[in-house]
């Protein structure tokens, strides 16, 4: 089978496709053909010799189980993660708690997208708890991380304030979200967004700084929580929760379910063949599209 590896530092141009036997599953495993694997910016950074633990979105069907197996079998359709770079390949063995059926509805794209960005996205939003009526700012809110944060804190009755360039605006209005321009002057612009009323919980999903403008704007430290800046965190003393504290199976599950019934957009911008992996992360790192990069190992 094809899988995407790298054995050096050095950024993009380092990956490249290997023919390796495809993998047996060992007691506690799913082998799953994968049909779509997305692609995250924390990458990026690791490609470059960033100290980041890849973890990899993926979807397929199960071709093969552990003996010791009882829950899943093989045609199952699933959803899940690896905890390395094996879902970038066209067969993955996995643990079985870390795939979820996935939802018949469910377009395979959307499906190998869910876990990385969206759990983050749904970490930070049970970290501060938005409830009715209460105003809610997203840095990056353009983003994965950040798109999935601002419906479910849409969905708790929050309104919410999204911090991104000006030509995802309209993009950001379309799911409720009012927008606000990053650059120069931007608490002005968050308080005449939120109509006098004040913030009430800050959520970073880009890092740069913006853990101090949500204390400048009066935050409490216990409602706000980055993804990005960990330092920012500690130092600051608020919260810094992401894509392991959302649940794991169970929040994914979750996640599927709203997407699956409507209640949760996970835009797909591109896909690529395996062969392409490159071009892939190249537009990932170049123009940062509205919207998931998945590849599609089969192709």
């Amino acid at each position: 089978m094809r899988i995407v590896r790298y054995d050096r530092f050095g950024g993009i141009e380092q990956l490249r496709i290997d023919e390796v036997p495809a993998p047996e599953p060992t007691p506690g495993q799913a082998v799953v053909q994968v049909r779509a694997s997305c692609i995250n910016p924390g990458s990026l950074s690791a490609l470059h010799g960033a100290p980041y633990v890849p973890i990899r979105d993926l979807a397929g069907t199960v071709t093969a189980v552990g003996a010791d197996v009882r829950d899943i079998k093989i045609g199952d359709e699933v959803l899940g993660w690896s905890q390395d770079w094996s879902a970038h390949a066209e067969f993955a063995a996995v643990p079985v708690d870390q795939v979820v059926p996935k939802p018949a509805v469910l377009p395979w794209d959307v499906a190998g997208s869910l876990y990385v960005t969206p759990m983050a996205g749904l970490a930070a939003v049970q970290a501060v708890e938005p409830r009715e009526g209460e105003v809610v700012v997203i840095s990056g809110a353009s983003g994965g991380v950040g798109l999935t944060a601002a419906q479910l804190a849409r969905r708790n009755g929050a309104t919410v304030l999204g911090i991104a360039g000006p030509g995802n605006a309209d993009r950001l209005r379309k799911f409720g979200v009012r927008p606000v321009s990053y650059g120069t002057n931007v608490a002005e612009k968050i308080r005449e967004a939120a109509d006098g009323r004040p913030i009430d919980a800050f959520i970073d999903a880009f890092g740069s700084g913006y853990v101090d403008l949500a204390l400048a704007l009066g935050v409490s430290p216990p409602r706000v929580t980055t993804v990005v800046d960990y330092q920012a965190a500690k130092e600051k003393g608020v919260q810094a929760l992401g894509t392991a504290n959302a649940g794991g199976a169970s929040g994914l599950r979750a996640l599927a379910d709203l997407s699956a019934s409507g209640n949760l957009a996970v835009p797909i911008a591109a896909a690529y063949p395996l062969a392409a992996v490159q071009a892939a992360y190249h537009v990932l790192a170049g123009t940062r599209p509205f919207g998931r990069i998945v590849l599609h190992p089969q192709e």
